[in-house]
């Protein structure tokens, strides 16, 4: 019974969190590898391995991902993780993930920090992956006292400004490690890679196999079995991720119609713009720009 009062009460958290615009899943455990795609998120997210080892696809570059790696995702981000997990070696990470506008008005005092706030959230980043050895306890704590937060979490005012402030801290000590030099491990640049700058290039233009071969001196089929074995997934769903992610900033930042926005990104047929938009976002081209609007 009270076993089920504190499942109740860790339920009713998470929907607080939910409409709160924070959410920490603390320590999940998985033992098969996850089925990832090329996926984005409204809010920041950041990242801790507790234990495994991966790869993290993100702005066309490949990172080698291992325990006490943080990795920070700024907002409508397209990225994929993908770890090897089973039974002996499994993948465990804790994933909080915040909307920055809940967190801003926390930052007035901090100047500093503040800035650093504004780069995460809206400006390029050299990196977004912090590897120091003394890292993990450190944040280890933090996450351990957000979770005990959560399983207290009364949706009073000061379990609001107590969050905000673990989030403050985990970005404060971030910024540390980024005045101090940090970085994931990126390696020479692979064949998958160019094949996501040469992406970058033509996404709106008709995705094109052989040239994009071509220009790398292989084979389509060599060039579309490299791309899988690196990303997990093919080229041509890399393509369409890319795409849907620029609709949804056009969506957002621009006046045009719907069907124009799918032939700005490289999708003129309009009924198959729409039906690929809603599978990837949850919702149609329409209930998305509704969302946006202020």
């Amino acid at each position: 019974m009270e076993h089920t009062k504190q499942m109740d009460k860790r339920a009713k958290a998470f929907h607080v969190l939910k409409n709160m615009e924070i959410q920490l899943l603390y320590r999940k455990v998985s033992t098969k590898s996850p089925l990832i795609y090329y996926h984005y998120h409204k809010g920041i997210e950041v990242l801790f391995v507790h234990q495994g080892k991966g790869k993290l696809t993100l702005n066309r570059k490949i990172y080698n991902l291992d325990a006490g790696c943080v990795v920070i995702l700024q907002p409508f981000q397209l990225h994929r993780i993908q770890f090897d997990a089973d039974d002996q070696c499994p993948y465990i990470r804790s994933v909080l993930t915040f909307e920055p506008s809940i967190v801003a008005p926390y930052l007035k005092s901090f100047p500093a920090l503040s800035s650093f706030f504004v780069q995460v959230w809206k400006e390029q980043l050299s990196d977004q992956v912090f590897r120091d050895k003394r890292t993990s306890p450190y944040i280890i704590g933090i996450l351990e006292r957000f979770n005990d937060l959560i399983s207290e979490w009364n949706e009073k005012d000061g379990d609001l400004e107590t969050a905000s402030m673990l989030i403050l801290n985990i970005l404060d000590y971030l910024n540390s490690l980024h005045h101090g030099g940090f970085g994931g491990v990126a390696r020479p640049e692979s064949h998958a890679e160019k094949i996501m700058n040469w992406v970058e290039e033509h996404y709106t233009e008709p995705f094109d196999l052989i040239e994009l071969a071509k220009e790398l001196h292989l084979s389509k089929h060599h060039v579309s079995r490299l791309f899988r074995t690196d990303t997990g997934v093919s080229i041509t769903e890399y393509v369409i991720a890319r795409r849907i992610r620029q609709a949804c900033w056009l969506l957002k930042t621009e006046s045009k119609s719907i069907e124009q926005i799918g032939s700005l990104v490289g999708i003129p047929n309009f009924p198959y713009f729409c039906r690929i938009f809603k599978k990837i976002t949850g919702l149609t081209p329409i209930q998305y720009r509704k969302s946006h609007l202020n």
